[in-house]
């Protein structure tokens, strides 16, 4: 379409019959009585309409075209700016390469900032969320789903012995480890708690069958405490709120947050890298105090029994390695 008007040439208001129009390519066609000026649009400068100020075109050498019918070149160049679609075609290269950046930077953040940002968080934590949130777990657990141990005194007893002097043995854990007896009806079990508790259930002191093979369990969840694994849990599923209640030094507010989570990762089990880490401090320890991992591996063969984990899950789909990879590793 053909604009009409009149343009003044550079530094001059002399006024000359001009028309424009807008060819293909985004290029902007000026004709005098000189002659036709081709040229990209991106050079036009193209003034706002200001009330009932026409529209100016003003052009690289100084000239100005101005149109008879304002209205009328708004319209059209209105209509022959690039849509959303031919920007994208234009720069889809760069923006494909944005989002492949883009990518591989949260698969980093997922796999080396995640986990280092919430090692950090848990280091910094106050030593008293972590105590405050295991009691808050074992107390829920007793209302919700243990019993009181069956266990005799003289049993527990020393068991608590053996086992103050087995720690004694370790390198010092973030949380002072004790241990507390549970009856749960389910399967032979032990929690640890970020509070440094150990709760064993009696169907896993029944299942053992030398000191040794129960110190082995022990050994896995005293693993679980000196690495944190409650609280890197929780961190990590809660890290916004997490960082928010940090940056207001709100403890009670993490807490709140934490006690919600600390059950459900309890229950539920860790990672498979955390209970890799976890049998790794096992076996490292079982070769310290005892220079064999035989008792490690004579229990897992007894949570294999009827008596032990007939219902365990396939491998594919468990959090935890399946029993009998874990008995083939450490036969290695």
């Amino acid at each position: 379409m053909i604009i009409r008007g009149f343009c003044h040439p550079p530094r001059s208001t002399e006024k000359q019959a001009a028309s424009v129009m807008l060819l293909s390519e985004g290029r902007l066609q000026l004709s005098t009585a000189q002659g036709h000026h081709v040229m990209p649009l991106e050079v036009v400068n193209i003034s706002e309409p200001l009330g009932r100020l026409p529209i100016r075109l003003a052009f690289p050498d100084g000239s100005q075209f101005i149109p008879y019918n304002s209205l009328l070149l708004e319209g059209v160049l209105k209509a022959r700016k690039r849509t959303w679609l031919h920007w994208i075609e234009r720069y889809l290269p760069i923006i494909a390469s944005g989002l492949v950046l883009m990518g591989l930077l949260f698969a980093l953040f997922f796999t080396h900032g995640l986990p280092w940002l919430t090692s950090g968080i848990v280091k910094a934590l106050p030593q008293d969320i972590s105590v405050r949130v295991g009691q808050h777990v074992l107390q829920t657990l007793d209302e919700k789903a243990l019993a009181p141990t069956e266990l005799s005194m003289v049993q527990q007893a020393l068991m608590k012995q053996r086992f103050q002097t087995m720690v004694a043995q370790l390198p010092p854990m973030p949380v002072k480890p004790q241990l507390r007896f549970r009856r749960w009806h389910a399967r032979p079990n032990a929690l640890a708690l970020s509070d440094g508790s150990i709760v064993v259930f009696d169907a896993l002191v029944t299942l053992a069958k030398t000191p040794e093979q129960l110190d082995s369990i022990l050994l896995h969840e005293l693993g679980h405490i000196q690495h944190q694994h409650v609280m890197k849990s929780i961190v990590r599923s809660t890290l916004l709120s997490t960082s928010v209640a940090l940056l207001t030094d709100d403890h009670a507010e993490l807490i709140d947050t934490f006690n919600g989570s600390g059950v459900f990762f309890v229950m539920q089990g860790y990672s498979r890298k955390a209970e890799l880490e976890a049998d790794e401090f096992a076996v490292r320890s079982m070769l310290d105090l005892y220079g064999t991992t035989e008792p490690m591996q004579q229990m897992l063969q007894l949570f294999m029994t009827p008596n032990g984990l007939a219902n365990e899950l396939p491998e594919w789909i468990n959090t935890h390695p399946a029993l009998e990879t874990r008995v083939e590793r450490l036969g290695e």
